[in-house]
Protein backbone atom coordinates (compact mmCIF):
# COMPACT_ATOMS: atom_id res chain seq x y z
CA UNK A 1 0.00 0.00 0.00
CA UNK A 2 1.53 3.63 -0.93
CA UNK A 3 -0.93 5.89 0.28
CA UNK A 4 -0.84 9.64 -0.92
CA UNK A 5 -2.76 12.51 -0.08
CA UNK A 6 -3.82 15.32 -2.67
CA UNK A 7 -6.41 18.05 -3.39
CA UNK A 8 -10.23 16.39 -4.66
CA UNK A 9 -10.71 17.16 -8.32
CA UNK A 10 -13.95 17.62 -10.24
CA UNK A 11 -13.20 14.67 -12.10
CA UNK A 12 -13.09 12.30 -8.73
CA UNK A 13 -16.50 13.85 -7.64
CA UNK A 14 -18.73 10.88 -8.51
CA UNK A 15 -15.94 8.33 -7.14
CA UNK A 16 -15.79 9.74 -4.26
CA UNK A 17 -19.61 10.03 -3.78
CA UNK A 18 -19.98 6.00 -4.40
CA UNK A 19 -17.61 5.45 -1.81
CA UNK A 20 -19.41 7.53 0.80
CA UNK A 21 -22.04 5.69 -0.09
CA UNK A 22 -20.78 2.15 0.23
CA UNK A 23 -18.98 3.38 3.69
CA UNK A 24 -21.55 4.61 5.09
CA UNK A 25 -24.49 2.00 3.67
CA UNK A 26 -26.60 0.54 6.29
CA UNK A 27 -24.17 1.72 9.25
CA UNK A 28 -26.15 4.24 10.99
CA UNK A 29 -29.62 3.26 9.71
CA UNK A 30 -30.86 1.49 6.56
CA UNK A 31 -29.67 2.87 3.69
CA UNK A 32 -27.71 6.74 4.36
CA UNK A 33 -27.25 10.07 3.27
CA UNK A 34 -23.33 11.01 3.64
CA UNK A 35 -22.83 10.35 -0.13
CA UNK A 36 -25.86 13.38 -0.66
CA UNK A 37 -24.25 15.35 1.40
CA UNK A 38 -20.90 15.66 0.47
CA UNK A 39 -22.64 16.43 -2.96
CA UNK A 40 -24.68 19.46 -1.44
CA UNK A 41 -21.79 20.74 0.07
CA UNK A 42 -19.46 21.03 -2.39
CA UNK A 43 -22.23 23.20 -4.32
CA UNK A 44 -22.51 26.06 -1.26
CA UNK A 45 -20.09 28.93 -0.99
CA UNK A 46 -19.03 27.60 2.67
CA UNK A 47 -17.23 24.54 1.31
CA UNK A 48 -13.96 25.24 1.26
CA UNK A 49 -12.26 23.55 -1.66
CA UNK A 50 -8.39 24.31 -0.58
CA UNK A 51 -9.21 20.98 2.40
CA UNK A 52 -10.92 18.62 0.34
CA UNK A 53 -8.81 15.87 -0.11
CA UNK A 54 -8.68 12.53 -1.07
CA UNK A 55 -6.15 9.64 -0.29
CA UNK A 56 -5.07 7.52 -3.06
CA UNK A 57 -3.39 4.18 -3.10
CA UNK A 58 -1.41 4.46 -6.29
CA UNK A 59 -3.99 5.52 -9.01
CA UNK A 60 -7.35 4.50 -6.34
CA UNK A 61 -9.09 6.55 -4.05
CA UNK A 62 -9.29 5.32 -0.84
CA UNK A 63 -10.89 8.16 0.83
CA UNK A 64 -12.08 11.97 1.72
CA UNK A 65 -12.47 14.27 3.83
CA UNK A 66 -14.53 17.83 3.35
CA UNK A 67 -14.94 20.87 5.15
CA UNK A 68 -17.45 23.67 5.17
CA UNK A 69 -17.56 27.05 7.33
CA UNK A 70 -19.42 27.76 9.71
CA UNK A 71 -20.16 30.57 11.90
CA UNK A 72 -20.43 30.04 16.32
CA UNK A 73 -21.79 32.88 19.11
CA UNK A 74 -19.55 33.26 22.11
CA UNK A 75 -21.99 34.20 25.44
CA UNK A 76 -21.14 37.93 24.74
CA UNK A 77 -22.36 36.95 21.23
CA UNK A 78 -18.72 37.51 19.60
CA UNK A 79 -18.97 35.76 16.03
CA UNK A 80 -16.38 33.65 15.07
CA UNK A 81 -16.07 31.52 12.19
CA UNK A 82 -15.20 27.56 12.42
CA UNK A 83 -14.27 24.62 10.20
CA UNK A 84 -17.27 22.12 10.20
CA UNK A 85 -15.61 18.66 9.51
CA UNK A 86 -17.00 16.13 7.43
CA UNK A 87 -17.97 13.41 5.85
CA UNK A 88 -14.73 11.60 6.31
CA UNK A 89 -15.20 8.26 4.34
CA UNK A 90 -12.56 5.46 3.91
CA UNK A 91 -13.22 2.60 1.41
CA UNK A 92 -14.80 -0.16 3.02
CA UNK A 93 -11.72 -2.57 2.11
CA UNK A 94 -9.38 -0.15 3.42
CA UNK A 95 -11.16 1.00 6.87
CA UNK A 96 -8.90 -0.16 9.74
CA UNK A 97 -5.29 0.78 8.06
CA UNK A 98 -5.06 4.39 9.49
CA UNK A 99 -5.88 6.30 6.29
CA UNK A 100 -8.95 8.02 8.00
CA UNK A 101 -6.06 9.02 10.83
CA UNK A 102 -3.99 10.24 8.01
CA UNK A 103 -6.60 12.85 6.67
CA UNK A 104 -7.47 14.06 9.67
CA UNK A 105 -4.15 14.69 10.67
CA UNK A 106 -3.29 16.22 7.10
CA UNK A 107 -6.42 18.24 6.91
CA UNK A 108 -6.21 19.74 10.46
CA UNK A 109 -2.40 20.82 9.82
CA UNK A 110 -3.40 22.36 6.45
CA UNK A 111 -6.32 23.90 8.34
CA UNK A 112 -4.18 25.23 10.50
CA UNK A 113 -2.14 26.87 8.17
CA UNK A 114 -4.72 28.50 6.56
CA UNK A 115 -5.64 30.13 9.71
CA UNK A 116 -8.83 28.20 11.16
CA UNK A 117 -8.81 28.20 14.94
CA UNK A 118 -11.36 25.45 15.67
CA UNK A 119 -13.50 22.56 14.14
CA UNK A 120 -16.84 21.19 14.59
CA UNK A 121 -17.28 17.43 14.25
CA UNK A 122 -20.53 15.37 14.38
CA UNK A 123 -19.33 12.22 14.47
CA UNK A 124 -18.20 9.17 16.92
CA UNK A 125 -16.22 10.69 19.94
CA UNK A 126 -14.85 7.53 20.57
CA UNK A 127 -12.81 8.02 17.17
CA UNK A 128 -12.52 11.52 16.99
CA UNK A 129 -11.12 12.49 20.59
CA UNK A 130 -7.75 10.57 19.59
CA UNK A 131 -7.36 13.94 17.52
CA UNK A 132 -7.66 15.94 20.25
CA UNK A 133 -11.37 17.19 19.74
CA UNK A 134 -13.52 17.61 23.07
CA UNK A 135 -17.35 16.98 23.13
CA UNK A 136 -19.43 20.68 22.62
CA UNK A 137 -20.70 20.33 26.53
CA UNK A 138 -17.11 20.57 27.98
Amino acid sequence: MNISIRLEEEKDFKIVEYMTREAFWDLYKPGCDEHLVLHKIRKVPAFVKELDFVSCDEDTIVGNIIYSRAKVLNEENKEFEVLCMGPLTVLPSYQKQGIGFLLMNYSIEKARQLGYKGIIIFGNPDYYHRFGFVNAKE
